[in-house]
């Protein structure tokens, strides 16, 4: 028996069918992107060289950099510190005042007065503190020294720490429910010394310069009696621990923006001839540094520098681990040689740190190789994700979970947990940014 003959006209179109099918699959194939690859994490900051040192030494380090004096401990200063330290764990706002009397904590409304329930006699105590609130996934010395390097890029704090006539200090940190306040009491050995010889001004000697009204007793002490070492002028950052952001001071030197680079400054002894600015300048490389904003006694919006300190704000954030340098010119008045005029140039350099932790630079929709409870900076480009690069989408896939720790201006702090193939999807909770995959290994 023969087999029914196919009509000519659906044999054509079955073959077309076949080729159509053929020429799509093959389009697919062409067309098939590959999956990105996988990405591992770039080195973050070494922190081992200082792990080591306290906070007080931590910031006697940078203080060396910038060549001064080193603070020595204070008890007394301690003790303020660490009272305060401790109420601001219960009340952050407050900040360099107590307002809650009734708190068991409470020590005294301002500074002064938690100074003198301590005995410290000087009255030129300065305070600076810093305040947060979060899972921190690295220890508490480490985070010490993240305060510090946060309040050495917030300028009116920085020209406080870095003030040469301050010798001796009392640095407090406490941590209550994933509250932490770090506390600066600074002030000057000799200084409260002289105050405890309580000599009063009616027994002062006429014939030799002396200070009245710097001791909480009225006591007097003599200009020659303290042994000052003051530079001309005091240049940071210095060395190779710069952070490459400022993003957060209270007052706000910057009220408009919601972060910059780290600003270069220079400060010039007070009560000498104030020095005339011809120019203030940045440069990486050969690259003069363009977007910048200078902050003086005149510019400065809150009226805290004084006509002997210059601020150099690069608007946007400095490089990772690299090589900067400021070249400040001024002129200052010549009284040796009758009142000449003469021309000056303070010149330095220094370079910017990684973040704290292995770091990826993010487009949006790489893979990313990580390991199970490590902790990860994810930094996308802040244009991408305003005003908060800190929040985020994610979806958990496979026994993956995601913990997700403080941010910074341009993104944050992340681990994943989870068996090898597990993983996340994230992306910032603003713009357009594709998802990131964060794939255990």
């Amino acid at each position: 028996m023969r087999a029914p003959s196919i009509p000519g006209s659906l044999k054509a179109l079955i073959i077309w069918i076949a080729l159509l099918a053929a020429l799509m699959y093959a389009a697919a194939i062409l067309t098939k992107r590959p999956p990105p690859p996988t990405l591992s994490a770039q080195s973050g900051h070494d922190g081992k060289p200082h792990a080591r040192l306290d906070a007080l030494g931590y910031l006697n380090l940078l203080r060396r950099e910038a060549g001064l004096d080193p603070f020595s401990r204070s008890d007394a200063l301690t003790r303020s510190a660490a009272k305060h330290a401790r109420y601001l764990n219960d009340y952050p706002e407050d900040m360099h005042d107590e307002n809650h009397a009734d708190s068991p904590l409470y020590t005294g409304k301002e500074l002064d007065e938690r100074v003198e329930k301590t005995g410290y006699l000087y009255l030129g105590v300065q305070e600076n503190l810093s305040t947060g609130e979060h899972a921190a996934p690295m220890g508490e010395q480490a985070l010490q020294h993240q305060y510090i390097d946060g309040l050495m890029t917030a300028i009116y704090h920085r020209f406080s720490l870095l003030d040469p006539v301050a010798d001796e200090a009392g640095i407090a940190y406490s941590t209550h429910n994933n509250r932490h306040a770090l506390v600066i009491n600074q002030g000057r050995r000799d200084a409260e010394r002289l105050c405890r010889l309580n000599r009063s001004e009616e027994e002062a000697d006429e014939s030799r310069s002396y200070y009245s009204g710097l001791c909480r007793n009225g006591a007097v002490f003599y200009h020659d009696e303290l042994k000052l070492n003051i530079p001309d002028y005091t240049v940071y950052p210095v060395g190779k621990l710069a952070a490459p952001v400022f993003s957060n001071e209270t007052p706000n030197p910057l009220p408009d923006r919601e972060y910059s680079g780290n600003p270069v400054s220079i400060a010039f002894a007070e009560g000498g001839e104030e020095p005339q600015m011809i120019s203030f300048e940045l440069f990486k490389g050969k690259e003069k540094i363009g977007n910048t904003r200078l902050l003086t006694a005149e510019t400065d919006p809150n009226k805290r520098l004084t006509p002997y300190q210059f601020a150099l704000f690069p608007l946007d954030p400095l490089a990772y681990d690299t090589a900067y340098r400021a070249v400040f010119r001024y002129r200052l008045f010549d009284w040796e040689n009758d009142g000449d005029i003469k021309e000056h140039t303070a010149e330095w350099s220094f370079r910017t740190r990684k973040p704290d932790y292995p770091y990826f630079n993010l487009k949006g929709g790489e893979n990313l190789a990580v390991e199970s409870g490590r902790s990860y900076y994810l930094r996308w480009p802040a244009q991408t994700c305003r005003p908060d690069c800190s929040r985020i989408s994610f979806r958990e896939y496979g026994d993956a979970e995601i913990t997700t720790y403080t941010g910074e201006y341009d993104g944050l702090i992340v681990s994943v947990s989870g068996k090898r193939g597990s993983g996340v999807r994230v992306k910032p909770l603003y713009g357009n940014t594709g998802e990131t995959a964060l794939l255990v290994q």
